[in-house]
């Protein structure tokens, strides 16, 4: 009888997420509303069920704003091959976004929902820049008008 990992090989798609374990150290901007705050944080980044996903908890803090935590699971639907971020964050948040990778560095995210009543799109980017160094971007709309964005840079921290 074959064994369940036999059965259900984890996809490409998976295995590539695993660039991103480890602990990573980021800091960078958030622009908002004519203000522009630093950010930094820690990510921690593990698999996740068995292999096939992979799993992400942050934990940052906003200047002038205060801590910002975020959890999120990535996972693949294999009947459709598309690829799912379900995020949960401490601003009363849930996002599932869909995404895809535009080339062997580039992860491309999306967001459709509301905010407030209005449509809400949010648009991510992890970009791989070398080996233990990755960029984050986000693009927050409401209603088709800019909201915010958020780029940080991330580095990868040493075991020890």
């Amino acid at each position: 009888m074959p064994t369940i990992r036999e059965l259900y090989p984890i996809p490409a798609e998976i295995e590539r997420l695993w660039v991103f374990l480890g602990d990573w150290h980021g800091e960078g901007v958030l622009k908002a509303g004519g203000d522009t705050m630093k950010v930094a944080g820690r990510w921690r980044f593990v698999t996740a069920a068995g292999g096939w996903g992979v799993r992400v908890s942050m934990e940052s803090v906003i200047e002038g704003f205060g801590d910002y935590a975020l959890d999120s699971l990535f996972g693949i639907d294999t009947e459709t091959g598309t690829l799912h971020i379900y995020s949960l964050t401490n601003m009363a948040e849930t996002h599932d976004h869909t995404a895809c990778w535009s080339d062997e560095t580039t992860l491309h995210g999306r967001y459709d929902g509301l905010k407030g009543g209005k449509p809400f799109r949010e648009d991510f980017t992890i970009r791989v820049v070398r080996p233990g160094a990755m960029t984050l971007e986000y693009v927050e709309r409401i209603d088709g008008l800019l909201d915010s964005t958020m780029t940080i840079h991330l580095t990868k921290q040493l075991p020890g």
